[in-house]
């Protein structure tokens, strides 16, 4: 039974002085044998020919293989005899239809000859082609262009070349291959690695087979290893040094930037066309969401080749399209200077956001651990108290401003519901010292009193929290459902119930009320977040939230951690769990911004202390990094 693809093969023959006649007729025998090679029919061609060599099928069937032909056709010129009679040629223009490429007619002569009373093909591999040669090949050759880099603000290279190093073998070098076998498993790579590379390193037994790649760290533990574990100890295995694009930090190339690596099958099937099996691939981050872009097409070289795969001739190139360059609003000063303030956490889970309130634009995303997932960016948490901004703007819109009155009593009961607050908290009579203290009564108070359930999706809608966030990149802003009742209205007053929220979002809400002005915010240079006009906070609003942002760092829950003078905040502290009240786990927050940089610090998981303390230090060690106007 035929392969499946040779039913795609259709003849298409035109002969130009064809005329009918018997098998011993040249025109006959050109026609019968261009049918069959459109069909793909080995053995009916082979029936057309002298003294077919041994490899007659081998060597034409590698010829579509090689190309990928998924269609083929042939049409013949005029047959022309020599004085003799007893030999003929035509030029023939070879129709293939190839993956990646499309059209490719190249040229050939079929010469024939008359055997007895019988015209038969005299057949070499330069019928194929005229520069292929007794023992050559066709190979279809994948050149893909340099892939572009992604840039940050200004055009900084967020991506650099890092020297690697790739571990090998050489065949005619291994005396023991089982010993290599062993030292190459050991130092890391696969199974399947080593048996592919001993595989090929025995079919090419003097070329250098790649198994895997380590970085220029790894190689050194390697090459310090003691007797068999040291990489070195069994001969075959050889080494060369690389580089390969990755990102300018770490936090970048875990949460941002993203990897590369060999495309996986899931990856081949979604990408299609022009990759393959062999492809390398963004597998992370911005790296695999801008694939396309990033990647460009590749050129298409057809050559011919030496048994051992060594190019001789060229005998087609189709160009592609080099790779463009993904802009992005990170700036790596201000993502360094975030890094370096998370790595001075003592509590292993924490992210942040920082953006240029004027603009929108994301300036800076960390998040510990290193992981694909970017709690910065996709993280959902209660916002506990740093909510309370949005619960004074809904209050804000029935009237209220800083100096309306308020209570701060140590518990309130809303149907039936006891909530607390926090111990040491100092009676209040204002909104503005509610604020600054964070009294969780004094706001579930005002919110049972003044707000009904449709206000915190209105006030989230204010603030451009009601979309998910297009911005090149996987993100999540906001959720802030309408309460499902009283309790539920009480509890999201101060940042519990249902709501949630990642850094990013919360970062986004400190931007407007810096600026004065709702943005998107923007990371990807077109992505589609970028075409979004911005809104206007109301005046009012935006001098009150400041005036009791600034109160906040000089006298309330985030003084004295450290906070430069001028820092607006409002810290926030998240309970959530089962079970009684001591046992809940706390998320600690701190929202704010100074100068032009906004931002938001959650801390998961604290152990029991607030957001001031445990966020407040961070980012002083952020903006002290900065300095004054960044």
């Amino acid at each position: 039974m035929r392969p499946a693809w040779l039913v795609l093969f259709a003849a298409a023959v035109a002969l130009v002085s064809a005329c009918g006649g018997s098998s011993s007729s040249p025109q006959t025998t050109l026609s019968q044998y261009l049918a069959a090679w459109s069909n793909g029919d080995w053995s009916a061609m082979r029936a057309q020919v002298l003294d077919p060599p041994a490899d007659f099928t081998a060597v034409n069937a590698q010829a579509f293989g090689a190309l990928g032909i998924s269609h083929a056709s042939f049409a013949a010129g005029r047959i022309t005899k020599t004085r003799s009679g007893d030999t003929a040629s035509a030029p023939v223009t070879e129709h293939f239809t190839l993956p990646h490429v499309g059209a490719w007619t190249p040229t050939t002569t079929v010469r024939m000859i008359k055997h007895g009373s019988t015209w038969l093909v005299s057949w070499s591999s330069a019928t194929i082609n005229p520069s292929l040669r007794t023992g050559e090949k066709l190979a279809l050759r994948t050149v893909w262009p340099n892939r572009a880099p992604i840039l940050g603000t200004g055009g900084a290279a967020l991506t650099s070349s890092h020297p690697v190093v790739v571990v090998g073998v050489v065949g005619s070098r291994i005396k023991q291959s089982r010993a290599v076998r062993a030292d190459l498993l050991r130092a890391g790579a696969t199974s399947t690695q080593v048996s592919q590379a001993l595989a090929q390193a025995a079919a090419h037994p003097h070329e250098f087979e790649p198994v895997f790649t380590v970085s220029l760290a790894r190689f050194g533990q390697l090459k310090s290893q003691p007797g068999s574990q040291n990489v070195y100890s069994v001969r075959g295995t050889e080494f060369e040094r690389s580089s390969t694009p990755g990102a300018i930090t770490p936090q970048l190339g875990a949460h941002l930037v993203g990897s590369l690596g060999p495309i996986t099958a899931q990856e081949l099937k979604s990408l299609g066309t022009p990759y393959d099996a062999a492809s390398i691939v963004g597998q992370t981050g911005l790296e695999a969401s801008q694939e396309r872009t990033l990647a460009g097409t590749p050129s298409i070289r057809i050559d011919t080749e030496s048994a051992n795969g060594t190019p001789i001739k060229r005998l087609a190139s189709f160009g592609g399209r080099p790779g463009a360059r993904v802009r992005t609003s990170i700036d790596p000063r201000v993502q360094r200077a975030a890094e370096q303030a998370l790595a001075q956490s003592t509590r292993r889970n924490v992210s942040m956001v920082a953006i240029r309130a004027s603009t929108g634009q994301v300036l800076a995303v960390a998040a510990n651990p290193l992981s694909t997932y970017d709690t910065a960016l996709q993280g959902a948490y209660p916002p506990g108290s740093t909510f309370k901004v949005l619960t004074f703007s809904a209050l804000h819109g029935h009237g209220l401003s800083p100096s309306s009155p308020a209570s701060c009593p140590p518990t309130v009961t809303v149907d039936g519901r006891p909530f607390h607050n926090a111990q040491g908290v100092s009676p209040v009579s204002s909104i503005d010292a509610a604020f600054t203290e964070s009294c969780n009564t004094a706001f579930i108070g005002l919110a049972v009193s003044h707000l009904s359930r449709a206000d915190y999706p209105a006030v989230a809608r204010l603030y451009g929290l009601d979309r998910t966030p297009e911005l090149g990149l996987s993100a999540f802003s906001a959720n802030v459902p309408q309460p499902a009742g009283q309790t539920e209205l009480a509890a999201d007053a101060i940042g519990q119930g249902r709501l949630t929220f990642s850094p990013l979002g919360m970062a986004q809400v400190a931007a407007a009320i810096d600026s004065g002005t709702v943005r998107a915010p923007r990371l990807v240079q077109g992505a589609p977040d970028d075409t979004l006009p911005p809104s206007q906070l109301p005046t009012g609003l935006v001098s009150d939230l400041r005036a009791m942002m600034a109160k906040v760092t000089t006298s309330g829950t985030a003084a004295g951690t450290g906070l430069p003078a001028g820092t607006h905040a409002k810290t926030g502290t998240a309970e959530y769990g089962v079970g009684p009240e001591s046992k809940l786990k706390i998320d600690g927050w701190l929202m704010g911004y100074d100068g032009d940089i906004a931002f938001a610090i959650v801390t998961h998981n604290t152990g029991g202390p607030d957001g001031g303390p445990v966020d407040g230090p961070l980012i002083a060690k952020f903006l002290d990094e900065l300095g004054p106007g960044a």
